[in-house]
């Protein structure tokens, strides 16, 4: 017997992906519920309490353009603001936030409160189809309730175990229980495989030595996470820096039977990208000693995240080896650091718009699909349920907006529904052919044909609507302008004296400092953001071009042999790269880059090496 409700859209799941999905499922008039086994979990950073990064940003800035809350949020709970990667290029920046976990959680408990999503606190114990076609979900306190889609989004959650040491729990997280009956009607009708991921120690602040301790100051200079937001809503605070040494090193070398990763109790992969201090001391020995980076959980919270120390050990090991480390010599640890198994889908299982092949209407997202990282799984959750919307109200939509070449998300969303995954999968901006256009700076661009009144405010629609006019407006009068080399010279501009002449855009580029010199040189008034952006596409227009004629030499080279190559000869492929093409020893290129983590640089690398060598390609 069914419940009397019927939704358009179940959400199975108020973790990131889960959050997004209801999210935007719900601004495009789909009638929504969000299911969450616990009301106090909503929002909960359950590992590092941090959005964004280098990779990670990319995707968060593509989530806040489509109308997602990660970044607002995000922006509204900040406590702390770094740039990565600012000594390489714009395209790879990486703005990442520090966040006051008890904020986040009850700004987005706020936002899922104000907004029309009916918020059901239970646990789902099954999936209803019939003849391969979603009709609902079966609750174990409400009973069953209809609906034409289903988003489900288990996170870690799928017959989850947590370790400390030889110390076992069932649990998708420290203090909350693991789904059995969701695993049973998953692993029943998917192919299913086992991943781990893990999370360090909560270290009590006041236990820290911060006089000895190298403090790493917060940006303070108008750098956010949304696009959306005009200034700091909290106060900020620093994060603090230490090291291993070669006395922790010793300790946990000694102890390595007491970790469940290196006992064997473990056997499922884990983030290769995020690895645990057991793997940093194993696999890297060379080296004398790793950074910890000391993050407040919070304004008012007493503890401290040390983000990269994420380990098994068992308990009283822990302890051993925090208190060997500078400054935390006294420390005193309220949860311990454990790993985490849980059943996760072969992402190959899903269409291309995330719906599961087996079954119609029934949609995965977030880590249930062999991720890992916030920032992912939300990108997962608001992509799944734009398509839902696709299916239900037939929306009409541009498909290349999600096509690799435009999008990290269509980045990640290719590689996880063609290539699979053999350990947890995580962004980079090295995935990504065209990670010059894709920039955070450009999403509002990339996105522009989707963009529409639903997904934003009044004022944020007319903000991001303005921009793109604005910007057309200044690209115009920027084509119409034109200057020969002496023009240019005669303003002090160094260009080659080539005959050449220039319009404005292909000038801008030799303007530096930027914000001194456009105006006085073009006449042209502009806001800060939008001429950095502008900028930007004139430094790098050059090289857009070269970056396609790079693929299109990657697709015309795809039955390259590569049976006679001697991979470990070519320099310039990363440890990890080597390992996993003497492993497979692909037959040809296209083999190649069917591999999970093989890189399109790295392909370019081995077409450059064959080159080299006299081969002949393409």
């Amino acid at each position: 017997m069914f419940h009397v409700e019927h939704y358009d859209v179940i959400v199975i799941g108020a973790g990131h992906a889960g959050i997004e999905a209801a999210n935007i499922s719900e601004k495009y008039g789909l009638r929504t519920a969000l299911i969450t086994k616990n009301y106090t979990d909503l929002g909960k950073l359950s590992c590092n309490p941090s959005i964004g990064g280098v990779g990670k940003t990319h995707i968060a800035s593509e989530i806040d353009i489509l109308g997602g809350v990660l970044c607002k949020i995000g922006d509204k709970s900040a406590i702390h603001y770094r740039v990565l990667n600012l000594s390489k290029g714009p395209a790879v920046w990486g703005v990442r936030a520090q966040i006051d976990r008890d904020l986040y959680s009850q700004n987005i408990k706020k936002y899922i409160k104000s907004s029309k999503i009916d918020l059901i606190e239970d646990e789902v114990i099954n999936i209803l189809e019939k003849n391969n076609k979603i009709i609902g979900v079966d609750l174990s306190n409400k009973g069953k309730i209809k609906s034409i889609v289903v988003i489900l989004t288990a996170g870690t959650f799928l017959n989850g175990k947590i370790y400390f040491g030889n110390e076992t729990q069932e649990a998708g997280r420290i203090g909350n229980s693991s789904s059995k009956a969701l695993a049973k009607f998953i692993n029943k009708n998917f192919k299913t495989m086992r991943l781990k991921t893990g999370t360090p120690p909560r270290i009590y602040a006041k236990s820290i030595n911060y006089d000895v301790l190298e403090p790493q100051l917060s940006e303070n200079n108008g750098i956010f996470l949304s696009y959306f937001t005009k200034q700091n809503m909290n106060k900020k605070i620093n994060c603090f820096i230490t090291k291993t040494n070669k006395k922790t090193h010793k300790i946990i070398r000694e102890n390595l039977d007491k970790s469940a990763m290196y006992s064997g109790i473990i056997k499922s992969q884990g983030v290769r990208y995020c690895p645990s201090i057991e793997d940093k001391v194993t696999k890297f020995g060379d080296r004398n000693g790793h950074n910890i980076f000391l993050e407040p959980e919070g304004l008012k919270s007493e503890l401290v995240y040390p983000n990269g120390i994420s380990n098994s050990l068992d308990k009283k090991i822990q302890l051993k080896f925090l208190r060997s480390i500078k400054g935390l010599e006294k420390c005193e640890v309220d949860q311990f650091g454990y790993a985490v198994e849980y059943d996760s889908v072969d992402p190959r299982e899903l269409k291309n718009n995330f719906e599961t092949k087996k079954i119609e209407n029934f949609f995965l997202a977030g880590q249930i699909n062999g991720t890992t990282g916030y920032e992912e799984a939300a990108g997962q959750g608001i992509f799944a349920a734009i398509h839902a919307a696709i299916k239900i109200k037939k929306i009409k939509f541009s498909k290349k907006v999600f096509e690799r070449d435009n999008s990290y998300i269509g980045v990640l969303v290719d590689d996880l529904t063609k290539l699979g995954v053999t350990e947890p999968y995580r962004m980079f901006t090295s995935r990504a052919e065209n990670r010059l256009k894709l920039r955070t700076d450009n999403s509002y661009e990339r996105f522009s044909s989707i963009i529409n009144s639903k997904t934003f405010n009044r004022t944020e629609y007319y903000l991001i609507s303005k921009n793109i006019k604005d910007e057309k407006k200044i690209l115009d009068k920027l084509m119409q302008l034109k200057y020969s080399p002496n023009d240019l010279m005669k303003k002090d501009i160094k260009v080659k004296k080539d005959g050449k002449v220039r319009n404005g855009f292909e000038v801008l580029k030799f303007l530096d400092p930027l914000p001194e010199k456009f105006k006085n040189f073009f006449g042209i008034t502009i806001n800060q953001k939008l001429l950095t952006k502008i900028y930007f596409d004139s430094k790098y227009d050059v090289f857009y071009e070269r970056e396609k004629k790079s693929f299109d030499k990657l697709n015309k080279n795809k039955n390259m042999k590569l049976t006679n190559i001697d991979f470990n000869k070519i320099p310039s492929l990363s440890k990890e790269i080597l390992e996993k093409l003497n492993k497979h020893k692909p037959e040809n290129l296209y083999d190649a880059g069917k591999i999970s983590g093989i890189t399109p640089s790295a392909l370019f690398q081995i077409v450059k090496h064959k080159k080299v060598k006299g081969t002949k390609v393409a």
